[in-house]
């Protein structure tokens, strides 16, 4: 083969070695192009599985919650609003214990009261997203000493003596409350109450409120 020959050989190899290489760069183009139309509905198709997932797992352990809870005994109440009002002033409230109604601006605080509190200051704390429980002064000390278990143990929790039950123990949650005597022999029937609890905590209008220290009242709560 003599130079010239080699020389159209050599530029013949080039063009094909450019043509391969436009090819493959075409290719590859082509396939960055169905990807980038893929890839959106990938990345949806992943995001709705992940979402699947996710409330599958949440009714799953909803589920299981409420296998595991008894009869609610709860009953609801009326809205009887929320608005703010001087401090002092008395409500009439429709139920016994109250769920809802006009209230005082400060709330009783979480935790474990000795001593009662008004309603006007606990109606407020429902309003936060808190469960009341609530108890004659008058029940044995065990069964006390129980409630105030239940209540330190429990995150928006309130539990106080009030006087005025017509039951031994009631729970109230805003627009929702149980009132019950205790059983035979003075026992208590927890589970009634912690499933209270996991039903309504955190239902209030005003819910997610962080754990507060709130007020602790003093009497005379009332102007008249």
């Amino acid at each position: 083969m003599n130079e010239m020959q080699a020389g159209e050989s050599s530029k013949k190899e080039r063009r094909e070695q450019k043509r391969e290489d436009r090819e493959k760069e075409l290719a590859k183009a082509a396939r960055t192009r169905a990807l980038l139309r893929i890839l959106p509905w990938a990345v949806l198709a992943l995001v709705v599985a992940a979402l699947a997932f996710g409330l599958w797992k949440f009714y799953r352990a909803a589920s299981r919650v409420s296998e595991s809870l008894g009869p609610d005994f709860s009953r609801a109440a009326d809205d009887e609003g929320a608005a703010h009002i001087s401090e002092g002033t008395r409500v009439e409230y429709k139920t016994n214990p109250p769920t809802s109604g006009n209230h005082w601006s400060d709330s009783v605080g979480d935790g474990v009261y000795e001593i009662p509190q008004p309603d006007e200051g606990l109606v407020h704390a429902l309003e936060h997203g808190r469960v009341w429980i609530s108890y004659k002064p008058d029940i044995s000390a065990e069964v006390i000493e129980r409630l105030e278990e239940i209540g330190r143990s429990r995150i928006r929790t309130v539990v106080t003596p009030r006087p005025q039950n017509e039951t031994d123990i009631a729970i109230a949650a805003w627009t929702r409350f149980d009132a019950f005597n205790l059983g035979e022999g003075g026992t208590l029937d927890e589970k009634r109450i912690l499933d209270f609890i996991t039903r309504f905590d955190n239902t209030g209008p005003e819910k997610n409120v962080p754990a507060q220290g709130g007020r602790t009242y003093t009497e005379p709560w009332y102007k008249n």
